[in-house]
């Protein structure tokens, strides 16, 4: 069959002989080579039929046959572009230059090839063919290249495979269904398997798989953009990509690397779409990494896996910035602990970590953290976290821990699902947080938090589960939903905070404006619980729902010397909106309270000694309307006397049980309040801009309540409006008139 197909090529040259003047081999859609055919003396299969020969009278050209589409002959002259560099093993490769003249110098020797360049043409194209077990391409140029990726296949064992200098921009096109490989040696003495001086740009639909044997995969002191293709960097010793900058819009990454799998340096990281998948197992790495510069990712998807201690997903000195992009990152590692000043300094793995700050404008972000990865953070910022939009999910089991810090104090740490060193603000989109482990917080600041705007109504769910731990001496690290140094303060969302321990707590104040707010703070650790805890505390809008193990609302700069509570002069205000409070003290301040609006509805313990409101200083009832039933307590105290609206301290010598009510109206039956508790109760304060002075009221206890609203716990307790009350079935218990002078009403029945 060999022989009838040479016997037909020979015919066909010599009958077209003088009708054609040019045999052309074609490769991928292009021009491989073109030669006259009267120089052509014959075209011939090898033995193996691995290659043929083109041999001519003053030369012969070895190809491989894989790489010849097909031969077509032309009457027109042919002009050649494009230069080829074949490897063919441990053969000379062979090499088809038409700009030999123009100052392109390419020589082989087996796969080992040379290239040095003077030509002043931008863009020259090579491309790059074959297998070579001990090949190269090295290559000096003084202008942008573009290197086309055709099924090379490069292993150098003592160097790079690839190693441009020139400090030129090069594209590296990846031809559409090829696979590519190069790898390089153990002995190698540069960085990268694929090294270059100057920019790398990366594009085509075809895959090229990297090994860095020696070190990085790929490595240049300039950047790296990838605008297409499928880059895989099957592993490395060192980092995947090690660059100056990194630039994505399109394309598959995916690196198994010891080290980073994306260092971009000292330079900007911008993400604008395409895929990156990093396995990452070694302590300290980070998944995309910049120094000093920003990063910016506005689409994309990206997943990764990381398994050593204190390692990062995404990590910058510089600003973060998300417009867009689905991001997921599994971290597990430890956390590690390094010798300093007297003690040490942990590091905590973390997804996404800056010195600077972190703004989210939109994205989908899956961010997990393992019960391994103790101390971990999901997102950590030096300096302020803004979140415009998107949908944020953090699971965050890592444990916390005490450790000797640097000033030789025992000190501890604990896993945050986001935390800041400066102000978190959160103005829309979706955040759900959950922290399982001991000590763990949901967001935490050590500036200021502030949550909605007055069109901006963002949904957070943040849930820690876990239990606290002890410090030293009476001093424990407490689950907290929300915690800041400075002041928080909620505008507008729809909020659910559920903790095991504490709800929200602030070293300053904390001020509600609106929004749909729901605390639950229920501890099985006796007298641990906090729903709303801060020296100063507004309630000024927003329909709000506190349930609590212990305190509800809790005023108070803390604890006075000695152990013993007084007026700390903190301060309740409560001014508008609507807030259904209960706890052990559901509400406490250690100063004072003043109301003066706003709609509140408190239900506290059945046994003493704790209360409904329990305070230190003055309570001023100065408008709203509030209802609060707490136990027969000889600690708890009527409203202040300096109070200007009227009001009723109510203390019933008998329980007023679950399954009944409170209702009180004026002589001519006008409904003043209906209340049904939430637990069973003894003792009520009740102040409302409808009661006046010198006026006759009844209270009734029991009765049934038919039609109208209802606002209050899920239980079915609160306050009944609207309606009409039965005293059938109840309980007249007191009939008074309201004092003439005073605003405060003592009745006990």
């Amino acid at each position: 069959m060999r022989t009838c197909y040479s016997i037909l090529l020979a015919l066909l040259l010599s009958f077209g002989a003088k009708a054609q003047s040019t045999i052309v081999a074609h490769n991928s859609g292009n021009t491989l080579y073109a030669s006259p055919t009267p120089v052509i003396d014959s075209i011939k299969f090898d033995t193996s039929d691995a290659r043929f020969h083109l041999n001519g009278n003053t030369a012969s050209l070895n190809l491989p046959k894989s790489i010849v589409d097909s031969l077509t002959f032309s009457t027109a002259a042919v002009n050649l572009t494009k230069i080829y560099i074949i490897y063919k093993g441990s053969e000379n490769a062979t090499i088809i230059n038409p700009y030999s003249a123009q100052g392109v110098n390419i020589t082989a020797t087996g796969g080992t090839v040379n290239v040095v360049s003077t030509a002043t043409i931008n863009n020259l194209e090579y491309n790059l063919l074959g297998t070579s077990t001990t090949g190269s391409l090295t290559m000096s140029s003084a202008l942008p290249v573009n290197f086309v990726m055709n099924n090379l296949n490069i292993t150098n064992i003592s160097g790079p495979a690839i190693h441009i200098t020139g400090g030129q921009p090069h594209t590296f096109t990846l031809q559409a269904g090829t696979v590519n490989s190069l790898t390089d040696g153990s002995s190698s003495t540069k960085n990268g398997t694929l090294q270059t001086d100057g920019k790398i740009i990366f594009n085509g639909t075809g895959t090229l798989n990297i090994k860095g044997i020696k070190k990085h995969g790929i490595s240049t002191s300039s950047g790296i953009e990838v605008q297409n293709g499928t880059l895989k960097v099957i592993s490395a010793a060192s980092d995947g990509f090690h660059s100056e900058g990194y630039t994505m819009s399109n394309g598959t990454v995916n690196i198994t690397a010891t080290g980073d799998a994306v260092d971009a340096g000292d330079a900007a990281v911008s993400i604008s779409g395409g895929t990156i998948t990093a396995t990452l197992a070694s302590a300290d790495t980070k998944a995309i990494k910049t120094g000093t510069s920003t990063i910016a990712i506005s689409g994309g998807t990206m997943n990764f896996t990381l398994t050593g201690a204190q390692s990062k997903a995404i990590s910058a000195k510089g600003n973060i910035t998300f417009d867009g992009g689905n991001i997921t990152a599994s971290l597990s590692g430890a956390a590690v602990l390094t010798a300093s000043g007297s003690g040490y300094d942990p590091s905590y793995s973390t997804a996404i970590k800056t010195d600077a700050g972190v703004i989210i404008n939109g994205g989908t972000f899956n961010l997990s953290l393992a019960s391994t990865a103790n101390g971990g953070k999901g997102i950590s910022a030096g300096q302020n976290i803004t979140i415009n939009n998107g949908n944020i999910t953090i699971t965050n089991a890592g444990n916390g821990a005490t450790y000797t810090n640097t000033t030789g104090t025992l000190d501890s740490y604990s896993a945050s699902a986001i935390t800041t060193d400066g102000n978190l603000l959160i103005n829309a989109g979706s955040v759900t947080t959950t922290s399982s482990e001991s000590g763990g917080k949901g967001l935490k600041a050590d500036g200021t938090v502030t949550i909605g705007s007055t069109s901006g109504i963002p949904v957070l769910n943040i849930k820690t589960t876990g239990a606290r731990f002890l410090v030293s001496g009476t001093d424990y690290s407490h689950p907290k939903t929300l915690v800041a140094a400075g002041a928080i303060t909620i505008n507008n969302g729809n909020n659910t905070f559920n903790s095991t321990d504490d709800g929200i707590h602030s070293d300053a104040s904390v001020t509600i404006n609106g929004g749909t707010n729901t605390v639950s703070a229920i501890s099985a650790t006796s007298g641990v619980g906090e729903g709303v805890e801060a020296p100063i505390i507004t309630l000024a809008g927003g329909l709000n729902n506190i349930t609590a193990s212990n305190d509800g609302i809790n005023a108070t700069y803390g604890t006075v010397a000695g152990g013993t509570e007084s007026n700390d002069n903190s301060h309740l205000y409560i001014t508008g909106g609507i807030h259904i409070v209960t706890g052990s003290d559901a509400i406490d301040s250690n100063g004072n309270i003043t109301v003066t609006g706003g709609t509140t509805i408190v239900n506290g313990p059945t046994s003493q000694p704790e209360e409904g409101i329990d305070y230190n200083g003055t309570f001023l009832m100065n408008g709203g309307l509030l209802i609060s039933a707490g136990s027969n307590s000889n600690m708890t105290k009527a409203m202040s006397t300096a109070s200007t609206q009227v009001g009723m301290y109510l203390k019933s010598s008998a329980q007023l049980a679950t399954t009944s009510m409170l209702h009180i109206e004026n002589a001519a039956g006008t409904e003043m309040v209906t209340f049904k508790p939430k637990n069973g109760v003894y003792y009520f304060h009740f102040s409302s801009p409808n009661l006046n002075k010198n006026v006759t009221y009844k209270v009734y206890f029991g009765g049934s309540y038919n039609g109208g609203s209802y606002t209050g716990g899920t239980s079915g307790w609160g306050l009944y409006t609207g309606g009409t009350y039965s005293s059938s079935g109840g309980t007249l218990k007191s009939t008074f008139t309201s004092s003439a002078t005073n605003t405060v009403n003592t009745v006990s029945f």
